[in-house]
């Protein structure tokens, strides 16, 4: 089983709302190869529910993230 999704873009999306936040409002760096994302969000972003969605090159979504809490 090969469990990699190949994507171009993650957008940060709020949850109560479904809307997606305006770009840039996060700073992504990858360490290849752990497999692991550090995103780093500006203080102006508000407590809240949001999910991390993934777009593929047609910019149809392909996969989302555990819905987290930000305080």
């Amino acid at each position: 089983m090969n469990s990699v999704i190949k994507f171009v873009e993650l957008e940060l999306v709020e949850l109560a709302s479904g809307a997606q936040l305006p770009n840039p409002v996060t700073t992504i760096s990858s360490p290849l190869p752990a497999g692991s994302l550090r995103i780093r969000l500006p203080d102006s972003l508000k407590p809240g529910g949001y999910y991390l969605m993934v777009v593929n090159g047609h910019g149809e979504p392909v996969a989302r993230s555990v819905d987290f809490h930000i305080d």
